[in-house]
């Protein structure tokens, strides 16, 4: 059995708050679309799929039903775009209409299972196989679209790409945050997860599905830049440090990168294979599962201290820690409703507290 596992959900993207007016600003534009427009674009990769949205899941029988749509002029549903860097427009729903409809004229699969249609003219054909006239019927189609542009507040294209995740499987905050939040403070998160100390801490020599490595380290930079403002929900607050940070310049990311290497030494100084995780006064680990609370707590705290000071203690960090594992007052913070104000705040004063009293000098 793994060891590894998310011990609190990611924070629910429905946890939620009034939205202060001014992150309320969205604006959208909508355009008509000919599948040739459509087709141009999604191969000259004007169209782009974010990184954490699925792979093209669609069996053929129902990206064959969206062709026989068009071919019966069937009101087709509305694709969503996102304005992204480079003069490209993101699919953040649409993604597999759009896809199957380019792969069918590029002559991929024949169509089957259609309801109207179901005639030897049809069935089994590929698009070129089709008559002249209906691969122009298909081709001058007209499609809406609707284009979220880069004037509209991160916060709500938050919120709309949460509302259209309407997948089989649900995108987390942190799958969303990814795409509605790219930038160069993103890109070193990205880079981050590969660090080898960290892989080590959290147990697997590669990233965890579904970007926990990658929430797991914003939290750690949200919370120890900005622990005083911190304010629930987690996700939007996590979203405002991102979108500040990805204006930082490339000298504060470097001091970002520095600081986060440290802390993960630091903490693996102490707790070796056992970081992230509950242990008793003699280092042995009480529980298997990693817990991000507790991650959290030990990179931020261990992060203002000298690896030099830390490998000195550490015999007396790993059995002062250890007793604060098991007092009930912790154990209720990094375990219970751990995105509340009250118990983030008071987990990371109680270890801050036992690093001092060990004697560790903290910053």
């Amino acid at each position: 059995m793994s060891d590894i596992h998310d011990d609190e959900a990611s924070e629910a993207l429905t946890e939620s708050a009034p939205i202060p007016p001014g992150e309320r600003k969205l604006i959208t534009q909508s355009y008509d679309m000919s599948i040739n427009t459509l087709i141009e674009q999604w191969n000259d990769e004007t169209l782009v799929i974010p990184e954490i949205q699925r792979e093209y899941v669609w069996e053929t029988s129902k990206a064959s039903r969206l062709i026989e749509s068009l071919l019966l002029n069937v009101p087709i549903p509305v694709l969503y775009f996102a304005e992204a860097p480079e003069e490209k427009y993101e699919v953040i729903d649409g993604h597999q209409r759009v896809a199957s409809i380019a792969r069918y004229i590029d002559n991929q699969y024949a169509l089957t299972g259609l309801k109207v249609l179901n005639d030897p003219e049809h069935m089994r054909k590929r698009f070129h196989q089709l008559p002249a006239s209906e691969q122009r019927r298909i081709r001058t189609r007209v499609i809406r679209a609707i284009v979220i542009t880069d004037e509209s507040h991160p916060t709500m294209k938050f919120e709309v790409f949460e509302r259209l995740n309407t997948g089989s499987i649900a995108l987390n905050a942190q799958e969303i945050r990814n795409s509605t939040h790219r930038g160069p403070f993103m890109a070193l998160v990205k880079s981050l997860v590969h660090d080898e100390t960290f892989r080590k801490a959290v147990g697997q020599k590669s990233p965890r599905k579904r970007m926990a490595d990658n929430e797991l380290i914003i939290r750690y930079f949200a919370l120890r830049d900005r622990l005083e403002e911190y304010r629930p929900p987690l996700p939007r607050f996590l979203n405002k440090y991102c979108s500040a940070a990805n204006q930082f310049g490339n000298d504060k990311l470097e001091v970002l990168a520095s600081d986060f290497k440290l802390a993960v030494r630091n903490v693996y100084a102490v707790f070796g294979e056992n970081s992230f995780r509950l242990t008793d006064s003699q280092g042995n680990r009480i529980d298997r599962s990693l817990n991000r609370a507790l991650a959290e707590t030990q990179l931020c705290t261990l992060s203002d201290a000298t690896h030099e000071d830390v490998a000195f203690l550490r015999e007396k960090l790993t059995h002062d820690l250890g007793r604060i594992h098991s007092q009930a007052d912790f154990l209720d913070d990094i375990q219970r409703a751990t995105s509340d104000r009250s118990r983030t705040l008071g987990r990371m004063y109680r270890y801050r507290d036992a690093l001092t009293a060990a004697g560790l000098r903290l910053r």
